[in-house]
């Protein structure tokens, strides 16, 4: 534990934006980071760069190699988040590959699983920090705008001095501030009146796999939703987003593996297998199982969609959240096997949302 916090001996907290956040502190002592940074109108990177709350440790933007690393570390937690989902698992990395700006985990229990753009990722930082029971520990990662992308938190049995060597080697000996930049607008979103319906509808039917969904997007320039909205049902069926916690509830009880998808521009996270526990805590509903977490902060879900999705094994059924911008806060499918078809339990449950939500 020396070696460990001996990394930190050397950051020291100073500045301005020290001296802001040492005063939000006071006033609103129970703010999150995210939280902290937006009233501080400063990106939650910058919190970290200049030691607020925490003692930081920048890294070097050799993002591949520092992947390629962690499966060193043992049994970690991961977790990934947009503006309205937390999605937190546990397991050790294993079988990473790093091609390009694309990186893949995916480990042989799927307890990791992740589809990373690696050059969407812009910094990245050791992080020290207290808790009641002393300090929590993470490499942490942001985007050119200082949004989180993901962060790795060491649990108890993760390999410590795996960690103490990564951020040695890693370290980044860069004095001067991180700059930011606000992140590109998305490209796709043209007035649907210019978009061909039936061409929509016969490309979207002529799918033999799923991953061609996002060529479609690209074709017709349109964003997720705005193809929901032109093709219709059967293919794209709204529903009440209040549903949600009555859907989680009855998936618990089946006891169906399910894959849940939550990411953001830089990382998508998944977890897959049955889930336990599902809870509301205030705005958040939750689930809260030993080794994976979904917190959905329910007043963000404008709009949920039943979308059905040919492909060679029978069409796809999965279950997707939007905020109001459009964003994507998490989607949910039926858990299956590469050339098997879909688990009619699973369309059963998704489809009793269709009913459910006439009987409302």
């Amino acid at each position: 534990m020396e070696d460990l916090q001996a990394l930190f001996n050397n950051t020291v907290a100073t500045g301005e934006l020290q001296q802001c956040y040492q005063a939000l502190c006071v006033e609103q002592p129970t703010l999150r980071r995210r939280e902290q940074a937006e009233l501080l109108k400063v990106s939650e990177a910058a919190l970290i760069d200049n030691h607020c709350g925490v003692a930081s440790v920048r890294l070097s933007t050799e993002f591949s190699d520092i992947i390629k690393a962690l499966p060193a570390l043992g049994y970690i937690m991961t977790l990934t988040r947009n503006d309205s989902a937390v999605h937190e698992r546990k397991g050790c990395y294993d079988n990473v590959s790093v091609r390009g700006p694309m990186g893949l985990v995916i480990t042989e229990d799927r307890k990791i699983d992740l589809r990373i753009f690696v050059n969407r990722w812009a910094s990245g930082f050791a992080v020290q920090e207290p808790i009641k029971e002393g300090f929590r520990y993470s490499l942490q990662f942001f985007d050119g705008a200082g949004g989180a992308i993901q962060k790795i938190f060491l649990q108890p049995t993760s390999d410590v001095q795996a960690f103490v060597a990564l951020v040695n080697k890693y370290n980044d000996d860069t004095v001067a501030p991180l700059s930011f930049s606000e992140l590109p607008a998305d490209p796709y979103n043209v007035e649907t009146a210019q978009v061909d319906r039936q061409m929509l509808i016969a490309d979207w039917q002529a799918m033999t796999n799923v991953h061609q969904f996002f060529g479609i997007l690209k074709k017709y320039q349109v964003s997720r939703e705005q193809a929901f909205e032109i093709v219709g049902a059967p293919l794209a069926r709204p529903v009440d987003p209040l549903l949600m916690a009555n859907f989680l509830t009855k998936i618990a009880a089946s006891a169906l593996s399910i894959m849940c998808f939550v990411g953001n521009h830089g990382n998508i996270q998944i977890h897959t297998g049955a889930i336990e526990t599902v809870k509301k805590v205030g705005p958040w509903l939750n689930i809260l199982d030993p080794e994976f977490n979904l917190h959905l902060l329910q007043e963000n879900i404008a709009n949920a969609w039943v979308i059905k999705k040919p492909s060679v094994d029978g069409n796809i059924t999965s279950l997707e959240l939007y905020d109001k911008k459009g964003a994507t806060i998490a989607q949910f499918f039926g858990q299956r096997v590469e050339g098997e078809a879909e688990n009619r339990r699973w369309r059963s449950l998704v489809e009793s949302l269709l009913v459910e939500e006439a009987v409302v």
